[in-house]
């Protein structure tokens, strides 16, 4: 799969948004920008343009422009997306084709706060972005922490960093068929921490500290995430239907809970 080298790797050849109008704004974006960046500007100058380079920059990768980002980019700069990728310039260039047919949508730059140090910059924003893939709708959160510096062509971007903003995902509707054969204890062996599993009112619970339990978000029959965690539980059970094992995905990693009698 070929990633996009911002939020939109999920989908291969690029995800997120696609709106015609974006490529009046990717367009003329390049030069109008470069001659904003002065130097000497005051600090609400100094926001205002990187706020208008930033969403400009977002917009231009719908319609795959490459000018805008081609412009603002030092020849030095190296971006490391939110799947861990480390890309430089040439690579991100290559990558910017424009969205694929299925998948529209946009992408807000919110909350930005420049800190300037020297011929430095370090910008730093939420991305809140809305899509439709194929007619399911999604919408996810990213940080990034661009940092730019001052060259006589004005403002470049000689680094860049985003990373997801984590958040519980909807419940699905699953069978619950075997939630009761889920509650338990769960020990990391051979002698770690003990997890307990409760179910109350239908829904499942868990947590190290039975008196502060967090509900188990259901994304398949036997799989969860826990409220305010990352990382996925998928509960195994043997072939009389008796709870074995958990294994708890941490950031990608199998961590292993084993079924233990009750702790009394």
């Amino acid at each position: 799969m070929t990633s996009i080298p911002f939020p939109w790797a999920r989908f291969g050849r690029g995800r997120g948004f696609a709106w015609a109008f974006l490529a009046v704004v990717a367009a003329a974006g390049s030069a109008a920008l470069q001659g904003q960046a002065a130097a000497g500007q005051s600090a609400g100058e100094l926001k205002g343009y990187f706020q208008r380079t930033e969403q400009s920059l977002m917009d231009a990768v719908a319609v795959g422009n490459k000018a805008l980002w081609n412009d603002v980019l030092d020849e030095a700069c190296v971006v490391t997306n939110e799947e861990g990728e480390v890309l430089g310039k040439k690579e991100l260039l290559e990558q910017l084709t424009g969205l694929p047919p299925g998948l529209s949508g946009a992408i807000e730059v919110v909350d930005l706060t420049v800190q300037p140090a020297g011929d430095f910059a370090v910008v730093r924003f939420r991305m809140n972005e809305t899509e439709t893939v194929f007619g399911q709708h999604l919408k996810t959160g990213y940080r990034s922490t661009d940092t730019f510096v001052r060259r006589d062509a004005g403002w470049k971007m000689i680094a860049s960093h985003q990373s997801v903003v984590t958040s519980d995902p909807p419940a699905q509707e699953v069978s619950r068929r075997d939630w009761p054969a889920f509650a338990g204890t769960y020990q990391l062996l051979p002698n770690g921490w003990v997890l307990h599993v409760a179910m109350k009112d239908g829904e499942l619970y868990a947590g190290r500290d039975p008196k502060q339990l967090k509900r188990l978000i259901p994304i398949g029959p036997n799989v969860f995430t826990r409220e305010g965690s990352l990382g996925e539980w998928v509960f195994c059970l043997d072939e009389k239907g008796k709870a074995t094992k958990i294994v708890e995905l941490r950031k990608f990693e199998p961590l292993v809970w084993t079924a233990v009698p009750r702790h009394s």
